[in-house]
């Protein structure tokens, strides 16, 4: 490695193409954080010449700028083609200069700055013959296949008419910016002609950058990490990234390297793949989730975003036998591909239900052992159903039951770990098996008789999150339907239109007079104990006004019947439910009161259990839930 400072006449003035690896990230500098800084140092820089020049001042006064640090590797020399050197470090700044150079090549030519126009287009132009057979040889710098139009077009010629490819894409923002504010600021001067002059002079001959030039022997995977360059900071994914293509390089497979870029990596370019998401209170590029669940499931740990790059770097190279670096990136293309899947299926489909629910009350420690058994290939689809099943009734038996969520990330790990050293076609059934064995208070799955007691319990809406809570009465809402072999497009857990809704509204005492019928403090407790039961719960798909949800139950039943028609509240609200004996339809529809609270409280729960059923049940739930079976109305 050498190492030394450069003007930039030297880095750009010679034969030389310098090449943008395929591991690093699109052009993404913008006018506030990158653009006007640079533009900044250099107008002060031609600014300072031209006063020197005005005083006639020695050379001892002028003053030195320095842009940063510049970290190239040469590429193997190629017959008859510029010899070539990979950018490994300071890419962004390199191509923004470029199209800053263009931008005032083209300004010189505008303006009639003959020698400047000139002297700018030495340093974006390589002297190639234009009957070469590498076209793509003249340009000083070759670009990402992903900026390379409109790279070309912002660093065209002056004359060249060529049509924009791409007017929103940064690089052509970038010249439409610098060529407005260069014209600008030359205009200003008595004379714009020596003000450009001035401008290439600074440029060439006062600004310098820091060049690190690698030979074969250095890895420049280090060099990379060890620099804290001025620019923009980078996501794990982007070193994740970085590292994987240096390996691909090292271990031979450069000549797939392109192709692996762009037919699997490539994708987690994409915005879609870019935006952030939340996790917890934190929010996350979702790439660099996307490879935290990845690499938690080789490991068979948990690996936390924040120290996703160290955990992967050392797993990547010290792993026996060392992994091929092709390998991982089709395999992570494969598990971003399966996430988008299983989210884009149909809300029918009993897995996308699943995901549902973890979006709708952000639960993400599932997810690797939820993408392991889709993206394999070798689990069978039913198996990979029932594991995820096993997953949702876990988690939505112990949100309901109040059990803590804390040691789920262990858990969930050692289980997977157990499942990838298991055959495929058992897949499901090992999910199953692992989490029913699990005895621990934190870790247990509940069972029937702990399920009942607390979907049953007086207080469910004040006792469980109102996301999870949304998510159990969609979940019946859903059951309801493929019972009754009903197609439409399920109800969601994620939308944030459906308002949970009390029947006897929690503010009840002006339209909802109590009975009567026994002492005024016990059925006051009576009320007391079923507004927030489950029973007196349904969703509304906007939430009502308090005059209507006060309002009695005359009034209120066509407003619930007009802005609920899900199956959860005109199959058991609005009618008596399905094998509830006891009742007639005329009867139930009459009121709305504790004891058809208490009656579909138990209907509801019934529901539940076949929902989120749970293997293996113990006597003791066996009878429990027998009990839930042959509710009628309850005695007064």
């Amino acid at each position: 490695m050498k190492a030394g400072d450069e003007k930039l006449t030297e880095v750009f003035t010679t034969k030389v193409r310098y090449e943008i690896p395929i591991f690093q990230r699109p052009y993404t500098w913008d006018e506030d954080k990158n653009w006007l800084p640079l533009w900044d140092d250099l107008r002060q820089a031609a600014e300072r010449a031209e006063a020197v020049a005005a005083t006639e001042a020695g050379p001892d006064e002028q003053q030195e700028l320095f842009l940063g640090a510049l970290v190239t590797q040469h590429r193997p020399p190629v017959p008859k083609r510029v010899p070539t050197k990979q950018v490994i470090d300071g890419q962004q700044r390199m191509t923004t200069l470029q199209v800053f150079f263009a931008s005032a090549h083209r300004v010189a030519h505008e303006l009639g700055a003959t020698d400047a126009a000139d002297s700018f287009r030495t340093l974006i132009r390589n002297p190639v013959s234009s009957e070469s057979d590498y076209p793509g040889d003249a340009y000083k710098l070759t670009p990402l296949p992903d900026d390379a139009p409109a790279f070309r077009w912002s660093v065209r010629l002056a004359g060249d008419d060529a049509s924009c490819p791409d007017s929103d894409h940064k690089l052509v923002r970038a010249a439409a910016w610098f060529e407005d504010t260069v014209r600008t600021w030359a205009q200003e001067a008595i004379d714009p002609v020596d003000r450009l002059d001035m401008l290439h002079f600074a440029v060439t001959e006062q600004i310098k950058v820091v060049s690190v030039y690698l030979d074969a022997r250095d890895d420049p995977q280090v060099i990379f990490e060890a620099l804290n360059y001025k620019g923009e900071p980078l996501d794990p994914t982007d070193l994740v990234k970085n590292l994987l293509f240096q390996r691909i390089d090292a271990q031979g497979d450069h000549s797939v390297a392109h192709s692996l870029h762009e037919q699997h990596w490539r994708l987690l370019d994409d915005s879609s793949w870019r935006r952030k998401v939340t996790t917890g209170r934190i929010s996350r590029v979702r790439a660099d989730t996307l490879l935290a669940y990845w690499l938690s499931a080789q490991l068979g740990d948990v690996v936390s975003v924040e120290h996703l790059y160290a955990t992967f770097k050392t797993w990547l190279l010290a792993s026996e036998p060392t992994p091929r670096a092709a390998d991982v990136v089709i395999d992570i293309r494969r598990w971003a591909d399966t996430m988008d899947e299983l989210i884009a299926r149909p809300t029918t489909d009993p897995v996308r239900q699943v995901v549902d629910r973890l979006e709708a009350t952000n639960t993400t420690t599932p997810w690797p052992m939820l993408l392991f058994l889709h993206a394999t290939g070798d689990v069978p689809p039913e198996q990979a159903t029932l594991g995820a099943r096993a997953l949702d009734s876990f988690l939505m038996r112990r949100a309901v039951c109040g059990m803590t969520a804390k040691d789920y990330n262990r858990l969930f790990g050692s289980v997977l770990g157990k499942v990838r050293s298991a055959a495929p076609e058992v897949a499901g059934h090992t999910v199953v098996d692992e989490l029913a064995a699990q005895t621990a208070d934190a870790r247990s799955w509940p069972t029937d008789s702990e399920f009942i007691q607390a979907l049953v319990a007086d207080d469910i809406y004040n006792t469980i999150p109102r996301a999870r809570l949304r998510s159990l009465l969609v979940g019946l809402d859903t059951a309801l339907h493929n019972d009754h072999q009903e197609h439409r497009e399920a109800l969601t857990a994620t939308n944030q239109a459906l308002t949970v809704e009390h029947i006897l509204p929690q503010h009840w005492e002006e339209h909802w007079p109590l009975p009567g019928e026994r002492d005024a403090d016990v059925e006051h407790a009576v009320r007391a104990g079923h507004v927030h039961q489950l029973g007196n719960l349904t969703l509304t798909v906007r939430r009502l006004n308090s005059a209507l949800s006060n309002a009695p139950w005359s009034a209120k039943r066509p407003t619930i019947q007009k802005h609920s028609l899900l199956r959860l509240t005109t199959a058991s609200i609005l009618t008596v439910p399905e094998g509830v004996k006891d009742w007639t339809s005329s009867a139930w529809e009459q009121d709305w009161d504790e004891s058809r609270i208490q009656v579909r409280t138990f209907w509801l729960t019934r529901l539940a259990l076949s929902t989120w059923s749970r293997p293996d049940p113990s006597p003791d739930s066996a009878q429990s839930a027998q009990s839930v079976a042959e509710v009628g109305e309850p005695a007064s």
